[in-house]
């Protein structure tokens, strides 16, 4: 049984901005000027624009030669092999497990913030967000269009309401960044680094639309114009983020932490305007990437890479089985997340460092299903880009390395078992 091709242009656009852009929104300026200093977090921003370009045009150009919810991990094996299916689908499993709990708990910390809640309400908004997406999914595409169509109306509105709160950031910001570029023999590599890597998640997502491709209705012409405006859209908006953040920290406001931008608003009377679109933004942002990680672990189930009963559709068509399955997953982790096992930037970074591995293998199938010179120049400033973030990681690099090691052995396994019962 297959997933229904429902999924029209203005519905695909929708989704890709309501994946890349949401929960990190207003969180991550502040928390890349942490990481690196005002200076570096300005530069970061163009820095990560660009390096995510390539990576675009890959993941579109992989697009259009197969839709398949794998997405990815379907690549993987037409270039790689089997073998690279399921370690790929190992690692997207446990990134999502993972990033989409932390976006979720970011989220609702501007929740927290905008309604007085205590602290404490944190993991029960982040569990109460996780399931409403969860179930809006159940009921099918229509459902969480509504929601997603919302929420990108609410972003732009909300980076509107954000500049015009702080008129005088733009033209700040402006200059700052002027002085900045000329300054960037100055700006240490480590620091640029560091923050670019924190940038690198506002940017992740793209390679949650190939996942979602085998439902787009009008061929590979509605797959180009999804990235195409999905791409110029997420960056004029990230664009504008940047320069007023920029010109926020040049004036000496606070940003920094989770809550970040969301202090811009303080006193404002377009507070009460801008408050109930950040609850529509992280709600939707939630429900593309549950929409996304719901389609690999389905492909994965249907596989048999993981448990054959969550490549199981519904009714009406929906992977009810891996919506629930992963709703448990990100409980578990927004629990570990809210006890202090582990901090939102240490789970950004495993995360981050996740997905960069997997853009080298998405990089390798590109390579090896396209031969023109235009493809290589692609592979070269993609392999250069990702190997820039890579560099800084560490020994946690092993994570990701023993993913594939383990889907490797596990191909080898699946292989044995039918020689071994013929025998």
């Amino acid at each position: 049984m297959s997933l229904k091709k429902s999924m029209s242009v203005p519905q695909g656009v929708v989704l890709a901005i309501c994946t890349i852009i949401g929960s990190g929104l207003l969180g991550l300026p502040g928390l890349a000027i942490e990481a690196g200093g005002g200076a570096a977090a300005a530069l970061a921003w163009p820095l990560t624009m660009l390096i995510s370009l390539p990576l675009v045009v890959i993941f579109l150009s992989l697009s259009l030669r197969v839709q398949s919810s794998g997405g990815v991990a379907r690549y993987a094996a037409m270039a790689l092999g089997d073998w690279a299916e399921t370690a790929v689908s190992l690692i997207f499993a446990i990134t999502f497990m993972l990033c989409i709990p932390i976006g979720t708990y970011m989220g609702c910390i501007y929740l927290q913030n905008i309604f007085g809640l205590p602290e404490s309400s944190v993991i029960w908004l982040a569990i109460g967000v996780l399931s409403v997406s969860t179930i809006v999914n159940f009921f099918g595409l229509r459902p969480a269009s509504w929601i997603n169509i919302a929420s990108a109306l609410s972003l732009v509105l909300l980076v509107v309401l954000i500049v015009i709160s702080q008129p005088d950031l733009l033209a700040k910001g402006t200059t700052a960044y002027r002085h900045y570029a000329l300054s960037l023999p100055d700006v240490p590599i480590s620091s640029l680094w560091t923050a670019a890597a924190v940038l690198f998640w506002a940017f992740l997502g793209w390679e949650n639309l190939s996942f979602g491709t085998e439902e787009v209705s009008g061929g590979t012409k509605a797959i180009k114009t999804i990235f195409a405006v999905g791409f110029v859209l997420v960056t004029a908006i990230y664009a504008a983020l940047a320069v007023v953040a920029t010109g926020a920290e040049a004036s000496g406001l606070n940003i920094h932490g989770v809550a970040g931008l969301l202090g811009l608003l303080d006193g404002s009377p377009l507070a009460i305007v801008a408050y109930p679109l950040i609850v529509l933004v992280v709600l939707a942002n939630v429900n593309a990437w549950v929409f996304a990680a719901s389609r690999l672990i389905y492909s994965a189930g249907r596989a048999h890479i993981l448990p054959s009963f969550l490549g199981h559709l519904a009714e009406n068509g929906m992977p009810r089985r891996s919506l629930a399955f992963m709703l448990v997953a990100y409980i578990c982790i927004c629990t570990a997340l809210h006890l202090g096992l582990f901090s939102i930037t240490d789970g950004l970074m495993l995360a981050n460092q996740n997905f960069i591995v997997i853009y080298l293998a998405v990089i390798l199938c590109y390579v090896r299903l396209n031969r023109s010179l235009f493809a290589r120049l692609i592979a070269l400033l993609a392999v250069a880009s990702s190997l820039f973030l890579v560099a800084g990681f560490g020994w946690t690099l092993l994570v990701p390395l023993a993913l594939i090691l383990a889907g490797h052995q596990l191909e080898q396994r699946r292989r044995l078992r039918p020689a071994a019962l013929a025998s």
